[in-house]
């Protein structure tokens, strides 16, 4: 039977976008005859999920040919997901050198087989490309001619249509069919899903949070730009990333086709070039238990494999990473109480059904979780209400040690004193000295940090051996005694000691110690460590010798 009466006219495409790299509107990435390349869907009704899995597109022409994708693990695609209510969405593969010469046939090697979800169903049904187009390995080829031959580097764009009206379905065999499609552009972000590119980084350029570099990845190299709403951090949830080239670096963003460069969203700057690009799904959550520390992710987008139900299970661990959506740490407790209504992205370890989580991030909601600065005051205007510090720690954004930076205040910002009391803006400003250090929490507009937060906090080496009294450690807690006021902080950062990230700091709190929730407000012994949970996070400030730690002053630091 034909097809269509499975899928429903479903029409898949693949767009080959041509960016001039001069003139014309063209953007740094390109130069003239480099190809950025797409993949959209035209709609169909009947299947809610189409997932193939791509491995190579290779173009023919006269004197040969040229791979111009290629993924050795398969890029995993729902094409049906690449469409909203009849309108064309566009996911990113990447850019090439396009070839001189005309084309004439495209190859696309796919997974043989491919998983559908029927409209409504959460589990997938399994089909197969007919045994005539197999190349051996479990993968199958299939072509598209074009008549006349098609020259990419003298095209805008060029869109092949997996046209699934004409696929035949037979014995759960497929038979595809395809043809040239005159699609719509992609030169508006908001029609491009975000995707993920992975790559070393070199020419870096700007000041944060305004960056360039370039990235060299398996399939060419791509422009990338970062601004005030792309997160920066790192891989093993160390304070302070710092992006430099050389580095091995995943980015999330759209690519836009106008500027010729690669927006992106998010950084994460990898623990070494050997990391592997680890099996992942984002996409909104359901039956969460934060109690087992397990949700379910809707499979929008996945990497790594091919999903068997519409909802993926995640499970948490003690050695989990949890992340905000401007990739600070956080707690396993602070990540579940902000899940709800949130798009979520976890990688981990795939065992055919359930995803064990590595790293959990939030991608959205209103989590109240701002980027971090902390640096030495070196001026400020009281009337203007302004710091500008030189930063020795940051996170969620693209700072640089060193580097001088402006922080704002508006009506809504909260002060606190080196007692971490709450206070009025006049009086943060009288106690306020030149060299004092100062801790703010914000967003950006432009390269100034709008303070939601201030803080005095106590002078200190920024993570490195400063021998100041008294020291600061942040991070997760474990081993809780309230009796004899001790717990075990595993460092996210510090100050005034040397300490790595993940060190563990055995922490005894003085019996004349103070107590603040993370609101500032004060607490007595036995309220907080009655709201001290393991797993949450708590910045602690005494005398650090060795790996133990006398408390004076506590807080519960959960964002």
């Amino acid at each position: 039977m034909k097809l269509w009466h499975f899928l429903t006219i479903f029409v898949a495409s693949v767009t080959l976008a041509f960016i001039a790299g001069c003139g014309g509107g063209g953007g740094s990435s390109s130069t003239p005859g480099e190809t950025a390349i797409f993949l959209t869907d035209d709609l169909a009704t009947g299947y809610d999920h189409v997932w193939i899995q791509l491995y190579e597109i290779e173009a023919e022409f006269a004197s040969g040919s040229q791979v111009i994708f290629n993924s050795s693990e398969g890029k995993v695609i729902d094409v049906r997901a690449l469409n909203n209510a009849g309108n064309n969405l566009f996911q990113f593969l990447g850019v090439v050198d396009a070839p001189s010469q005309p084309i004439v046939n495209f190859k696309f090697t796919v997974d043989t087989d491919l998983s559908l979800m029927a409209t409504g169903a959460t589990t997938a049904t399994t089909a197969a490309f007919v045994p005539s187009l197999s190349v051996g390995g479990g993968k199958s080829r299939f072509e598209i001619a074009v008549p006349g031959g098609i020259n990419l580097s003298a095209a805008d764009s060029v869109t092949f249509d997996f046209d699934l009206s004409q696929w035949n379905l037979s014995g759960g065999q497929v038979t595809p069919v395809g043809v040239i499609f005159n699609g719509p552009a992609v030169n508006n972000l908001d029609n491009q899903r975000g995707e993920d590119v992975k790559g070393t980084v070199s020419g870096l350029t700007g000041t944060a949070p305004d960056r360039s570099f370039v990235l060299t990845t398996s399939r060419g190299t791509l422009a990338v730009v970062t601004n005030a709403n792309t997160a920066i951090f790192n891989s093993n949830g160390a304070p302070s990333p710092v992006l430099a080239n050389g580095e091995t670096v995943e980015v999330r963003g759209k690519f836009d086709p106008v500027a010729g460069t690669f927006v992106a969203s998010s950084v994460k700057i990898e623990d070494g070039p050997g990391v592997s690009q680890e099996p992942k799904v984002k996409g909104p959550v359901q039956n969460v238990n934060a109690g087992a520390g397990t949700f379910e992710v809707r499979a929008d987008y996945v990497r790594g494999f091919v999903p068997t139900n519409l909802y993926v299970p995640v499970t948490t661990s003690a050695s989990t990473r949890f992340y905000n959506r401007f990739g600070v740490v956080i707690s396993s407790t602070t990540f579940f109480e902000s899940i709800a209504g949130s798009q979520v992205e976890v990688e981990g370890t795939y065992n055919g059904t359930t995803l064990d989580a590595t790293k959990v991030k939030l991608e959205d909601g209103d989590d109240n979780f701002y980027p971090e600065a902390r640096g030495p005051a070196t001026s400020f205007d009281p009337d203007a209400g302004q710091v500008v510090i030189t930063v020795q720690e940051w996170e969620g954004f693209a700072g640089a040690a060193g580097q001088s930076l402006t922080i704002a205040s508006n009506g809504s910002t909260q002060y606190r004193n080196a007692n971490g009391d709450n206070v009025t803006k006049q009086a943060f400003f009288a106690a306020l000295a030149l060299g004092n250090t100062v801790k703010a929490e914000g967003t950006f507009e432009g390269s100034v940090l709008v303070a939601k937060r201030m803080e005095i906090r106590s002078s200190g080496g920024g993570g490195g051996g400063g021998g100041n009294d008294p020291h600061d450690a942040n991070g997760t807690v474990s081993n809780i005694n309230a009796g004899a006021r001790s717990f075990t902080v595993t460092l996210v950062s510090w100050v005034g000691f040397d300490g790595s990230f993940g060190d563990q700091i055995q922490v005894t709190m003085n019996s004349n110690a103070t107590y603040r929730d993370d609101n500032g407000n004060s607490l007595t012994e036995g309220q907080f460590f009655a709201a001290l949970q393991n797993g949450g996070l708590v910045e602690v400030d005494g005398l650090v010798t060795g790996s133990s730690m006398v408390g004076v002053k506590a807080k519960l630091d959960d964002d």
